[in-house]
């Protein structure tokens, strides 16, 4: 039988997989899936119900999950490998560019086209079809979409006495920041000593105004610079001759403004990675954070965070220099497929995939408490699911006016490269922030300076992904 009569018989019995007769007939028994994962709600979630899926299909899953530093490393092992452990792999999506152009994923564009309806194609937010795309082909598919924006505790901004306070010193009412002045000043109002006053309670220790992400551990700060460098404006690249081009006006901004916010921050902040930074908001000590949707999702959670029990979470946009919209940062964690399993492995892979993301699946992990950064329309727009959630309306809303994340094969050396030089700016070793962003960008062109430029403009090209043209 050929590979596309053997996934349309597949698809054909997974679609009806309600049915207990097709049921038993378990279309991969003895199918053996790993998937080389991490610790992320994406997969935590679905970690806890796989047993669900071998019931269906006869193919066990193992789910290994690893730390984020050093995984993409793990996965182009695995992807040179002729005999690879791991069929299934969890993707970031900067990752997309490197990972398609060395060729290490299946083209999952015609599965998805051929089945459509079954996954539900129209109803995801097309931006995170675009994330996981290469050059227009879809290479992963989301099983969490994100966006970078403010968390800060409600219950503290809806306090009478701080709200009078912040008004006397600021002369305008306490609310979720819509441009950066207004996060500043949110930031530092709320910075408190032990023994000092919150919101009419004397505090047993140090309160932190902000909580952001400086550790320049496998890049973890420019996961925080880049949503706001976009805020200011800035982009990574020179259209015309396809160079790192983040040394303008807005990236500068963007990096004064990062160092401006380190007094109201803890005194690790050179340490905080992101489940770091996000733990501060998590326990309520900190006043306003900015950081990605896949955190968020604990922040409504008893069970994952602390916060629950002391206050409440409110969710916001991302603030802007002027208070006017700026194209929201987008971004996916989300599931792909070894380019060398093999042909048996890749149909039951998908299988898993259309499954563990499927619209069924995603709102009863919701019903039953357990939120995921969601990436399917009629979930965040679900009125419901919106007053469980509130963050899902900010996911939805932004998502209207969206760019994707950096997606370039070369993306590991502007990971490494800026997180270096601008954690060495925020410690203050590096004296300004054109000169850490200049030393960054040189670096970078040094790698990329040697391809031709037709090469280099195809890669910060972002072509339309196929699937998107039904």
């Amino acid at each position: 039988m050929g590979l596309w009569r053997k996934l349309a018989a597949a698809g054909g019995l997974l679609a009806v997989m309600g049915s207990t007769a097709l049921a038993q007939q378990k279309p991969f028994e003895g199918v053996q899936l790993k998937m080389l994962g991490i610790g992320d709600t994406s997969v935590t979630r679905l970690a806890k119900i796989t047993k669900e899926f071998e019931d269906l299909t006869g193919a066990k899953v193992q789910i290994d999950q690893l730390p984020y530093p050093g995984l993409i490393d793990k996965i182009i092992i695995e992807a040179s490998s002729d005999k690879p452990t791991y069929q299934l792999l969890w993707v970031d999506s900067p990752w997309i560019g490197m990972l398609g152009e060395a060729g290490a994923l299946q083209d999952l564009t015609d599965y998805a086209k051929r089945d459509a309806a079954e996954i539900g194609l129209d109803d995801i937010v097309p931006v995170q079809l675009q994330e996981n795309s290469w050059q227009g082909r879809l290479l992963a598919f989301p099983a969490s979409g994100m966006i970078w924006h403010v968390n800060y505790r409600q219950d503290l901004f809806d306090n009478a006495d701080e709200k009078a306070a912040f008004k006397a010193k600021y002369g305008y009412d306490l609310a979720a920041p819509t441009t950066f002045k207004q996060f500043y000043d949110i930031a530092q109002f709320f910075t408190r000593k032990k023994g000092e006053m919150l919101a009419g309670k004397v505090l047993d220790h140090d309160f932190y105004g902000n909580a952001q992400s400086y550790s320049r551990v496998q890049g973890a700060i420019t996961h925080d610079f880049f949503p706001i460098m976009r805020a200011f404006g800035g982009d990574y690249w020179d259209p015309k001759t396809g160079l790192c081009g983040m040394t303008g006006e807005p990236q500068v901004k963007a990096a004064e403004f990062m160092k401006s916010l380190v007094p109201f921050n803890p005194p690790d902040y050179l340490g905080l990675m992101w489940d770091i930074q996000s733990g501060y908001m998590e326990r309520g000590e900190t006043a306003i954070a900015g950081y990605w949707s896949v955190r968020t999702v604990r922040l409504t959670n008893p069970a994952e965070a602390k916060l629950p029990t002391l206050g409440k979470a409110g969710f916001s946009a991302s603030p802007t220099v002027d208070g006017k919209p700026q194209p929201t940062y987008t971004g996916s964690l989300s599931f792909g497929i070894n380019a060398k399993a093999s042909e048996r492995d890749k149909e039951a892979a998908w299988a898993f995939i259309k499954w563990g993301t499927s619209e069924k699946i995603m709102r009863r992990l919701a019903e039953e408490g357990w939120g995921i950064s969601q990436f399917r329309k009629s979930l965040l727009s679900d009125p419901a699911l919106q007053a469980r959630y509130p963050y899902y309306k900010v996911l939805l809303d932004s998502q209207a006016n969206a760019r994707r994340r950096i997606f370039h094969p070369f993306y590991a050396d502007v990971e490494e490269n800026f997180g270096v030089e601008l954690s060495k700016y925020m410690a203050g070793e590096t004296p300004t922030a054109l000169e850490a962003l200049t030393k960054a960008c040189d670096a970078v062109n040094a790698r990329l300076s040697m391809f031709p430029v037709e090469t280099r403009l195809r890669w910060i090209d972002d072509v339309p992904v196929a699937v998107l043209k039904q």
